[in-house]
């Protein structure tokens, strides 16, 4: 009987000593797998939040709070779609056309090209009721997108207005051609 109570010890502390083992490796994986989501998510914020902040305490505030950044500008961008919605829908009642599926459309071309030390614009801003300015757009290209306009023509043709603008860019390899394209076709929607 002394014999079983010995070997019933030596059972209970060997499974005693591979829980401790077993528990020890669960931890080391919980550990690591912490330190890969923590890695991931410091690597999601921009890296003006992060910089001087070495604590994950930090990282995860610093998480928190822009999370909720994006948050009011996610709102704010509804509420300048629906914005948009509205304005090209009340333009197209007047005009007593439907809708179309794509709101882009209304805007019938940006184009935007790369030529030597530059790029040259077209843009086809729609009917000649269209009420919008070409001192507006020149204001994004010039003040906003920091190109020097050399040339500049408008043409009238069939109704719609055709404004063609050469412009000197510093650097037209890191020159956003998207960007400058989505302020246009802003400008010209938020304008009807």
């Amino acid at each position: 009987m002394a014999e079983d109570q010995k070997e019933h010890k030596i059972s209970t502390t060997l499974n005693s000593d591979e829980k401790k083992i077993i528990r020890r490796e669960v931890e080391k994986q919980r550990r690591m797998q912490m330190s890969i989501l923590c890695s991931s998510l410091r690597s999601s914020l921009p890296i003006h939040l992060i910089k001087g902040k070495r604590s994950v305490s930090d990282h995860i505030g610093e998480a928190a709070n822009y999370v909720q950044i994006l948050k009011e500008k996610v709102k704010e961008l509804e509420i300048k779609r629906d914005k948009l919605k509205e304005i090209i829908s009340s333009s197209m009642v007047e005009t007593g056309n439907e809708l179309p599926a794509d709101p882009s459309s209304l805007v019938k071309c940006v184009n935007i090209n790369l030529i030597p030390d530059g790029v040259e614009i077209v843009i086809c801003s729609g009917f000649e009721d269209c009420r919008m300015r070409l001192s507006d757009l020149m204001k994004i290209i010039v003040l906003e997108e920091g190109c020097d306009v050399v040339h500049c023509v408008t043409n009238q043709v069939n109704g719609k207005i055709f404004h063609t603008i050469k412009s000197e860019v510093e650097d037209s390899t890191h020159f956003d051609l998207g960007r400058l394209q989505n302020k246009l076709v802003h400008a010209i929607l938020l304008a009807r």
